[in-house]
Formats: C-alpha cells, structure tokens, sequence
C-alpha cells in the first residue's frame, strides 16, 4: 500500500513538472511581486530569460533561471536563478513555497553600490560582494537573513576620500518580524570601526556605533571624523546614521 502511495506522489510531481514546463515564461510574470518587473521574456516557465529585470523601478540586468524538478517533491518550486550585468551579478538558488514565502540559498552577488540607487550623488559608493547562506521573504520582506558581505572602495556621498573596506554580517540572532539587525567591522580600513545596523521594514536604517582612525590613517580622514565630537580615552567616537532605501 504504502509503495502505490509513493508512486502516485512521484507520478503526480512528474505530471505537474511536465505540465509547468511546457508553459510560456510570460506566465510567470504576471505572478512576480509588484516591486519586481521583467522586460523582454522568452522561453518557459522552466527554463527562460528575460533582457531586464527591475527591483522597484531600478535597472538590474539581464535574468535567466533554471528549474529543479526534484523541488516539487518537497513542496517547493525552485529554480537556479542569475542576473547579469557588464559590473557584476547575481546568482544562486531561490524556491516558492506552498504557503506563499521566497526563500533564497547560496545566493552569491558582486555589484557596485551604485546599482542599487543609480544616477544618485548622494548614495554610498564602492562595491558590494557577498554570499548569502539563506534567506526568506514573506509579503516581500526578509524575515530572516544569514549572510556576510564585503564594502570595499566605500566613498561617502558627496566625496571623493575612500575610507577602506568593511565588512557586514547577518546571523539572524536578534532579527524580528519587523527588522533585521546585522553587525558591521572593518576590514582593511583607515578607521577602526565597531557598529550594528538596524533594517526595519519600512525601509528605513540605523547604523550606529564607535569609530576610531588608526595611527597611520590619512590626515583626511582623521579629521572627518572630528565632527563626530570629543572621542573618549581610548580615541573612539561614537556615531549614528539614519536613512531609507
């Protein structure tokens, strides 16, 4: 009894992974989030591409994805998923699930900062690498998020003095519902630097923490960071950043 019931499971997935595979990709379109938009679609559900894809209104690159059959047994529809552009990509393995969420695995992403707010002079520069162990969105906000990235060559808006390499990492520990809570350190960096980012879910952020510049860091950027106040007897200051995204 028990092997007819595995084998109506099984014919079953191949059925229905038979039947998504023959349908047009601009099926699966018209399904995307709101904030998600793709232009030039061809091929199928299964397996396609498209000549743009766009995250609330900004450019992204080109899109192609590729399903996993074997997903449908576990209740999910997952496919390999790339975005390319001429400075960078994204690329790794994302699924829907039954109950409506998107989680994301293995995600790996080597983008400039500026792609994220293009034709904007006064947004963070530098480039942005990272790999993102798992993800998962539900009504199109990351619930939770383990992953580590890497600012290198980070520029303040409305400058042209780098100030190093940093690093930024979610555990997902201290998430919630409504924020995400990551912790930020430098890497190879003129400034020494100590600070946790709180992302909630209006899209609004909080970066704050200490910041030290090292002995041998440029008299630039030691003085930028005077404005911050008196440092304490160790030489650090303290500093809060706010903004939306």
């Amino acid at each position: 009894m028990r092997q007819g019931v595995v084998i109506a499971v099984v014919g079953a997935a191949v059925f229905i992974g038979v039947g998504i595979a023959t349908l047009p990709a601009s099926l699966l379109v018209g399904r995307l989030p709101p904030d998600l938009k793709v232009e030039g679609v061809s091929g199928t559900v299964w397996n396609g591409g498209a000549d743009a894809i766009r995250l609330r209104g900004t450019p992204l690159g080109g899109f192609n994805w590729n399903a996993e059959p074997a997903a449908l047994l576990a209740g999910e529809l997952a496919f390999q998923i790339e975005v390319t552009r001429p400075d960078g990509y994204i690329r790794g393995r994302i699924a829907a699930t039954i109950g409506g969420a998107l989680t994301g695995r293995d995600l790996e992403l080597d983008l400039p900062l500026t792609a994220l707010h293009p034709g904007s002079d006064q947004d963070w520069r530098g480039a942005l690498h990272g790999t993102v162990q798992s993800v998962r969105l539900e009504q199109g906000w990351p619930v939770a998020v383990i992953g580590t990235f890497q600012m290198t060559g980070l520029t303040p808006p409305a400058s042209d003095l780098p100030i190093g390499d940093y690093a930024l990492e979610f555990d997902g520990r201290a998430d919630t519902p409504t924020q995400l809570v990551g912790r930020v350190r430098d890497l190879a960096a003129p400034l020494v630097v100590r600070a946790q980012l709180v992302i909630k879910r209006d899209r609004s952020y909080t970066l704050e923490g200490e910041v030290k510049p090292r002995p041998d860091a440029p008299p630039d950027v030691t003085r930028a960071v005077t404005f911050l106040g008196s440092p304490d007897a160790v030489g650090r200051r303290t500093f809060e950043i706010t903004g939306t995204f």
